[in-house]
């Protein structure tokens, strides 16, 4: 308790005393006084308390006191107010009455709203009298204006104030630049004085803007100053006029003063001085001072200039003189030297020394007079100049203009064209003395001169120079020209140069004499040395007169002189004309380049065919003498060509000349004129009697212009013009024997005699260029399309190198249109096989293989390579057959294999699906089968043919390649073919003699044809004209009708034409094979295929078209490993259904795939897939079962066996047979389900490897899961069936690009372990395809515990994750309402619910 108290800071000052007060006292009283501080101590901070929560409020407080305060300064203000009135009332106002009531006043105000009763004192000292009327005021003004007029005809008026105006009631004097004064009379009392209303100066500088030069405190001043000379003076007003104007000339002066020193400071510098200034009286200026321009200016050795008052007439205006007195030259430029009424310092001094200028061009022109008499210069005042023509006749631009310049009186010349050292050359010599502009003068004509050449021939191929270096300079005759020269360089001809001599002319030193020469020169090779002048001749001196009069064709009257100048403009003009005009035009000159540079390069030309020996009419002018050609009369023959062709082609050669032109006259043409022209083409501008050819060389700018280039490119072309022809001329030749068909099939349509362009097809769509290429010394020919077809592609454009190599080796057009026509229909038949690498055909998914890749080996041969594996070879025949075979085995043995291909099993029976059979050709094909290929070959079986043709008269193929045997129709002798192309087919034994020996059938055979030709027989050898077949075919080989195409140029002589009538004849009675296939028609025409005719093509269908069902199924051939290298003949059109894309045959539309390939694609696709099914069988977990079978394979798995061969009806697709080992396991259905979807979705297009791991893991999977994966194929193969379903369902068989990222693309998509992995695509099922959405599920299905839910997988980043969510809470929901059973798969349960309930967001995304 003792210590509590000290806890206080405020108790503590009474603490102390306490503190040594109660020690001394009893218990009891220390406890009283310490209670008694205790109560104490609380009431002080209760206080305390009080006073805080006061302070809070103080604000308020404060306002209610002052509110407090000014209330009682109120309350005392009434209380003394009050005082003061009763002390008011009480002693000042004890008596005071008020008036009475103004009652008539206010009776006025209430009725009338006036006060009538105003006192009139009140109303005098307020209301204002009433103002004059305006006739008051006018009559006023007119009385005062005659008072004004009568004072100024009685006053002594200056004349300086002439100029007056009266008007309402003043007189208005105004001075012109000085003053302007206003006075008016207070009276019409004569001694009344003026009074000065309004003074105004006029004086004014026009360089400060207008601003005002006199303060207004002076203007009052001098207002009061002539107030009081008006008062005082006798003669006021011209007291007034004197005081005001030398005010306003000392305000002038001073205006010029200063004017002059802002010109000093600003513009003129030391070129103006101040002489000296005296305010008010005058100012002297000095100009073109000698010391300071340090140079002598004129005969003074100052100009000055002085403004001064004139003090013997105050009257008079600033006054103006000069020293030296300015001459007498021009009065108009005095009279402006002497005013300066327009007060401006500079105006006055650019006057002066323009007059002072126009004396220094007088001195100038008089010295210019006495050197020339007939000097016709002459001075312009507007800028004082002096226009000297320097060289007559004399254009604006080429005079000397010579100027004064009026700040320092300094000589300054201009001259176009002139550098700007020279000019000040000039003015430095012409300001020390005036006398030296003389020899400048003549320095400056032969200048000009020059400019003049050079401008005459600035817009010809030339560079001009005043100097040359040469080697022998000093010794050649062009070292003793003139020194004023000009060198021409024709830069078109660099050897060559014009030199222009220049001359005085006697007695006239204002022209000049031209003279002409032609120099040549020679430049040593890979020498940077000057080059050595040759030849110097000088052009004949009447070469105007050539030029000129033989030009217009006018000759020159009698007696009339020209002048043999360089100029051909009249020198009497007395002032120069203007800029524009051609006085300046050397024509001599600019004529003299053109004929050099135009006749050189034919001068050149002619010399290099002259060194040649080519014959010619030398240089000849053509267009009445505008222009210039070389005609050759004979051309030299070209190597290679026989003598025939050669005379034929001199003989229709009519003319060939040579011609320039061009822009830069640098691109030689030749022109060749031909006269009955071999051959009549289509085109439009070759149907005249002669043809007419140009050829163009374009000279390098490093190469002179008509040099030993341009004859050699001439005979290279002439070389390429000589080639062709000798082909076209064959080709005429020919041309009334050729076939029928080939006369359909092509046309000429370009002959220019560089350049044959053919076009052929149905539709004339397709052409060929063939011309000779010089450089590569052989034919080029190139492809193209017209007409409709113009964009497409070429279809030979795949054997454009073969054709071009056989065509180099055998030039007849015949033979290559005859190609043409073989290859075109197989050609585009070809063109429509995929060639694009594909991606995941094997099991290396990142290897691209190339589905078909076009290998051409000759015009004829064409081999398909089909993903590097198997071959093909298709041989072009002639009417419209081609020869198949398969291109794996060797050419030479059949018993070798090529390597890098693989055989293709069963092609052999493939291919005879499409040949248009008859009982006769499946006898032959049996016999083949049967029948081991003979080891003979192509060389014994030529001579073998040989032996058999009949012997006929020997012919000379070169002579006459195409002539006919005596009694043949159509047909061409077999030891006289057209070409090495024609001997390689062996025409029908139809043809042949009946009675030949040999293992030819006689004509009752049952066989009735010849026995087929081996294998080897059809191997070409490397030559292009060893094109397949050599020994004989039989009649079904080539025609199936056993009749001869009589347009085909492959017959030979016959000594029956009883072909189609033999006994035991392929030709049979009853329907064509075309009869029996319903549903052909002929090949599309838009595929540039010529149309077979049904005689001898007669089997033709449409791209889309399946095996006919009605046709009978084919036989069953022997398996022989060697059948497929026997060639099968098949018809273009055929051909086209074996490599047109088409839908597959035997299947439902709807079952299809949607990748569509052609019949062989698929065979040949099926055939790599039974190759990769039996290498996945050795690699899997499955059991290979053998087969007696050929080309079936035979597996089982633990529940099923199955068996995968061709289809036998189409052999184009592989088909599944499943028997399973349990039959109560398994539904019929079910089994077909699986067969169906092996034939459709794993086995086919576009046949990859990696389905049928995926399949064959789902074979090898337990009995209860394959099940449930047949009834998905199910929903994918009959989608239709499930109608409730959202979404349709596939089977990935290999993982797609857009599944989560597990494996790569193409990786097989089951895995089949203690778990079960595979991928689903479900697509929504909409009414608009395109906005349909897929994803890919993949599902894990967990075989030991029976659930199934979607794998685990992570997504790519930017994949949405809302649909696989959906799937996975979908598939969870599944399982935990439906518990498996035990043996029981729930993969297909599961997934159908997926598919029934899955349903994304509006417009979500996978």
């Amino acid at each position: 308790m003792g210590g509590g108290g000290c806890s206080f800071p405020f108790s503590h000052p009474r603490e102390m005393p306490c503190s040594r007060r109660l020690p001394r006292k009893t218990d009891m009283e220390r406890k009283i006084e310490i209670v008694q501080f205790a109560s104490r101590t609380r009431q002080l901070f209760v206080r305390l308390l009080a006073l805080v929560k006061w302070a809070n409020n103080a604000g308020k407080v404060e306002k209610c006191a002052m509110i407090s305060s000014f209330l009682d300064q109120q309350a005392i203000l009434f209380v003394d107010t009050a005082d003061r009135l009763a002390s008011l009332a009480r002693d000042a106002l004890v008596h005071a009455r008020l008036p009475s009531f103004a009652i008539p006043y206010a009776i006025d105000v209430l009725t009338t709203g006036s006060y009538p009763r105003l006192p009139t004192c009140i109303r005098d000292k307020i209301i204002p009298p009433d103002p004059i009327t305006k006739s008051e005021k006018q009559t006023t003004l007119h009385q005062l204006n005659q008072i004004l007029r009568h004072r100024l005809v009685t006053t002594d008026l200056p004349p300086q104030l002439a100029n007056l105006t009266v008007a309402n009631g003043r007189v208005k004097f105004r001075v012109e630049g000085e003053f302007e004064a206003t006075l008016t009379v207070m009276g019409d009392d004569p001694d009344i004085p003026w009074r000065l209303l309004k003074l105004e100066i006029l004086v004014e500088d026009k360089e400060t803007d207008g601003r005002a030069l006199v303060h207004s405190m002076q203007i009052n001043f001098i207002h009061q100053l002539v107030q009081s000379r008006l008062f005082a003076d006798e003669k006021p007003l011209q007291d007034m006029y004197s005081c005001l104007h030398s005010f306003c000339l000392a305000l002038q002066l001073e205006v010029l003063h200063s004017q002059t020193l802002m010109l000093i400071r600003e513009r003129w510098g030391d070129l103006v001085q101040v002489e000296r200034y005296h305010a008010g009286k005058c100012l002297s200026l000095s100009v073109w001072n000698q010391q300071v321009l340090g140079r002598k200016t004129g005969t003074a050795s100052v100009h000055k200039v002085t403004i001064k008052i004139d003090e013997t007439d105050v009257s008079k205006p600033l006054q103006i003189s000069h020293e030296p007195p300015l001459p007498a030259c021009d009065s108009k430029l005095m009279e402006r030297a002497m005013k300066i009424d327009h007060l401006s310092i500079e105006k006055l001094l650019i006057d002066s020394v323009h007059a002072r200028s126009h004396q220094k061009l007088q001195e100038l022109k008089a010295i210019l007079k006495s050197y020339n008499v007939n000097d016709n210069s002459f001075i312009e005042t507007a800028l004082p100049t002096l226009v000297i023509p320097i060289l007559e006749p004399c254009g604006r631009s080429e005079c000397l203009h010579v100027f004064v310049d009026l700040h320092s009186g300094m000589f300054q010349l201009m001259l176009y064209g002139v550098d700007q050292l020279t000019l000040d050359d000039i003015e430095k010599s012409v300001n020390d003395d005036m006398k030296r502009i003389i020899p400048w003068l003549q320095q400056l004509k032969f200048w000009l001169g020059q400019q003049r050449c050079k401008q005459s021939i600035k817009h010809l191929p030339t560079v001009s120079s005043e100097t040359l270096q040469l080697a022998n300079y000093a010794s050649h005759p062009v070292g003793n020209l003139s020194k004023h020269k000009l060198f021409i360089k024709l830069t078109r001809l660099p050897q060559y140069y014009i030199v222009v001599e220049m001359f005085d002319v006697p007695g006239n030193p204002t022209e000049l004499e031209y003279k002409y020469h032609f120099l040549s020169v020679s430049y040593a090779e890979g020498d940077d040395s000057p080059a050595t002048a040759l030849l110097l001749q000088q052009f004949k001196p009447n070469i105007e007169e050539l030029v000129l009069d033989t030009k217009s064709g006018k000759q020159m009257k009698s007696g009339v002189k020209r002048k043999l100048s360089g100029d051909p403009c009249s020198i009497e003009p007395k002032k120069p004309k203007r800029s524009g005009e051609m006085c300046a035009f050397n024509k001599v000159l600019a004529h003299i380049v053109a004929m050099c540079d135009t006749n050189m390069p034919f001068i050149g030309l002619r010399m290099e065919l002259s060194n040649m020996d080519i014959p010619h009419q030398g240089v000849q002018v053509e267009g009445d003498g505008f222009s210039h050609a070389i005609r050759l009369l004979k051309i030299p023959p070209c190597k290679g060509v026989n003598e025939e062709t050669q005379k034929a082609l001199d003989r229709s050669l009519l003319d060939c000349t040579f011609r320039l032109q061009g822009r830069n006259n640098r691109t030689w043409v030749a022109e060749l004129v031909f006269a009955n022209c071999p051959l009549n083409s289509t085109s439009s501008r070759e149907q005249g009697p002669t043809r007419h050819v140009y050829l163009t060389y374009e000279n390098q700018l490093s190469e002179p212009v008509g040099g030993r280039k341009v004859v050699e490119m001439f005979l290279n072309d002439w070389n390429s013009i000589a080639r062709l022809y000798e082909c076209v001329l064959e080709f005429a030749r020919s041309l009334p024997d050729i076939p029928n068909h080939l006369n359909v099939f092509s046309e000429v349509r370009i002959y220019n005699y560089r350049k044959l362009i053919l076009c052929y097809g149905t539709t004339k769509g397709s052409s060929i260029s063939i011309q000779w290429n010089s450089i590569l010394q052989k034919f080029h020919i190139s492809l193209g399309t017209v007409g409709p077809n113009s964009g497409c592609s070429n279809c030979h454009n795949t054997i454009l190198h073969q054709l071009q190599e056989m065509f180099n080796k055998t030039p007849n057009v015949v033979q290559l249109l005859q190609v043409l026509f073989d290859t075109q229909a197989p050609l585009n038949a070809i063109n429509k096989l995929p060639t694009v690498p594909m991606l995941g055909l094997t099991q290396r998914t990142n290897t691209a293989y190339q589905c078909f890749s076009i290998l051409p080996q000759s015009p004829t041969h064409i081999r398909l390579a089909f993903r590097n594996m198997y071959c093909i070879d298709i041989y072009c025949r002639s009417r419209g057959v081609v020869a198949i075979r398969d291109g794996a085995y060797s050419l030479f043995d059949n018993s070798k294999i090529v390597e890098g291909f693989y055989p293709a099993p069963g092609l052999k029976t493939f291919l005879n699906m499409f040949v248009d059979s008859n009982q006769d050709a499946r006898r032959r094909s049996v016999n083949e089968d049967d029948n081991p290929p003979s080891p003979i070959g192509g060389d014994m079986m030529d001579s073998l043919i040989s032996q058999l043709q009949p012997q006929q008269p020997p012919q000379q193929p070169q002579q006459q390649p195409f002539a006919k045997q005596a009694g043949a129709s159509g047909a061409y002798p077999l030891t006289s073919p057209p070409t090495s192309y024609h001997n390689t087919v062996t025409p029908s034994p139809s043809m042949m003699h009946t009675q030949s020996p040999g293992n030819l059938h006689a004509a009752s055979s049952p066989s009735g044809a010849l026995r087929a030709p081996s294998p080897a027989s059809f191997g070409p050898t490397p030559s292009p004209s060893s094109l397949g077949i050599t020994m004989g075919q039989t009649a079904n080989f080539a025609s199936p009708h056993g009749t001869i195409d009589p347009s085909s140029p492959y017959t030979m002589m016959s000594p029956s034409q009883r072909a189609g009538n033999w006994p035991g004849s392929p030709q049979v009675s009853g329907p064509s094979p075309a009869a029996r296939m319903p549903g052909m028609s002929p090949a599309n025409p838009s595929l540039h295929s010529p149309v077979p005719d049904a005689s001898h093509s007669p089997r033709a269908g449409t791209s889309s078209q399946a095996m006919p069902t009605s046709m009978p199924p084919p036989r069953k051939l022997p398996q022989r490993s060697w059948a497929a290298s026997i060639p099968t003949i098949l018809t273009h059109s055929a051909l086209n259904i074996l490599l047109l894309p088409s839908p597959t045959p035997g299947l439902v539309p709807g079952l299809a795939g949607s990748y569509l390939c052609s019949p062989l694609e698929r065979f040949l696709g099926s055939v790599i897939m039974r190759r990769h099914l039996q290498r996945i069988i050795q690699q899997e977990t499955l059991q290979l079962i053998n087969s007696s079978e050929p080309g079936v394979i035979m597996f089982k798995t633990e529940a099923l066996k199955c068996r995968v061969a061709l289809n036998p009806k189409t052999n184009q697709t592989l088909q599944l047979k499943v028997t399973p080992e349990n039959t109560g396991q398994w539904k019929s259905e079910e089994l077909q389900v699986l067969e169906k979807f092996f034939e459709t979705r794993v086995a086919g297009p576009p046949f990859k490897a990696n389905t049928l791991i995926a399949f064959t893991k789902l074979l090898g999977a337990p009995t209860h899961i394959l099940r449930d994966c047949v009834h998905i194929m199910k929903l994918e193969l009959f989608p239709d069936q499930a109608s409730q379903l959202k979404w349709s369902v596939q089977f990935c068989l290999t993982i797609p690009p857009s599944a989560p990222p597990i494996a790569p693309p193409g990786t097989p998509a089951v895995v089949l372990k203690s778990k079960m992995l595979f991928f689903l695509q479900l697509t929504q099922k909409t009414t608009v395809p395109q906005e349909a959405v897929s994803i890919i599920v993949p599902i894990i299905y967990d075989m030991a515990s029976g659930t199934t839910q979607q794998a685990d997988i992570p997504r790519q980043q930017n994949s949405s994750v809302a649909a696989p969510m959906m799937v996975s809470n979908i598939l969870k929901r599944f399982a935990e309402l439906n518990s498996p059973r035990p043996g029981e798969c729930t993969i297909f349960a599961a997934v159908r619910d997926l598919m029934v309930n899955l349903t994304l967001p509006p417009g979500g995304r996978p």
